[in-house]
C-alpha cells in the first residue's frame, strides 16, 4: 500500500477546491446570463432551489456536461416548422393506471427569449 505525504494530500485538496470554485463560478455566471435575458433577477446566491425569478416565472438553472441532455436536444432540433412557429419538445412518463403522468416542455432558450420579448 502506498502512502501519500502531507504535501501530496495538500496538492490534491487544492486541486479539488479549484475545480469546485470554477464550477461555482460557471453556475453563477449562467444564472446571471439567464436573469438578464428574461428580464428577471438572480436570487440563487441566497440558497434555496430558485436561481432566477421575475414576476411571472421562477427558474432553477443547471449548466455543465452532465446537465445538458443531448437526447432532448436532438429531438428538439429535429422539429421543423415555419418562421412564425417555435419548436417545442414535450416529454412525459408512462406511470401506469391510477398514477398521474409527469410532463415537461423543452424549448430552445433563445427561441423562448424571442417569444418572451415579442421578437420574431
Amino acid at each position: 500500500m502506498s502512502h501519500m505525504s502531507d504535501a501530496d494530500i495538500d496538492l490534491q485538496n487544492a486541486a479539488k477546491a479549484k475545480r469546485g470554485k470554477r464550477a461555482r463560478n460557471k453556475g453563477n455566471s449562467f444564472e446571471r446570463e439567464v436573469a438578464e435575458k428574461i428580464g428577471g433577477v438572480r436570487v440563487g446566491q441566497y440558497g434555496g432551489k430558485t436561481d432566477v425569478m421575475s414576476d411571472w416565472i421562477v427558474i432553477q438553472c443547471k449548466v455543465g456536461n452532465g446537465s445538458y441532455s443531448e437526447r432532448y436536444d436532438g429531438w428538439l432540433r429535429s422539429v421543423k416548422g415555419n418562421a412564425a412557429q417555435i419548436a417545442a419538445l414535450v416529454v412525459g412518463d408512462a406511470p401506469g393506471p391510477g398514477t398521474r403522468r409527469r410532463t415537461m416542455i423543452v424549448l430552445d432558450f433563445e427561441d423562448f427569449c424571442k417569444l418572451l420579448n415579442g421578437k420574431e
